[in-house]
């Protein structure tokens, strides 16, 4: 798995990356074929933004941020994101149980 950071008009500094890793590593639980998680860190005045894409064989995330922290809005863009992995696991796993329930009985 690999993490990309851009940073604009910020300097993306060791605490981010290590906060978007460690994050990115929660992750995994949910979603064992991460591929490559994108993180995106702006600053317009007070606007202090998060937005981080990852990307799956199944397809793509995307969640994002915004409050008066770097820290908040990466740590909430993250929280988002786990959301919707875990969402998407969860409707994985009802499609596969409901799919087993309605095969027809064996014919004796």
């Amino acid at each position: 798995m690999k993490v990309h950071f851009t940073g604009r008009h910020v300097e993306v500094s060791e605490a981010l990356r290590n906060l978007a890793n460690e994050r990115t590593k929660r992750l995994s639980h949910y979603l064992d074929d991460i591929m490559d998680v994108h993180v995106v860190l702006t600053v317009e005045k007070h606007r202090h933004q998060a937005e981080v894409t990852l990307k799956t064989r199944q397809g793509s995330f995307v969640a994002s941020a915004e409050t008066d922290d770097m820290y908040v809005s990466l740590g909430q863009a993250m929280d988002r994101l786990q959301n919707q992995t875990h969402r998407h696991q969860e409707r994985k796993n009802t499609k596969e149980h409901t799919s087993v329930r309605m095969q027809p009985a064996p014919a004796e």
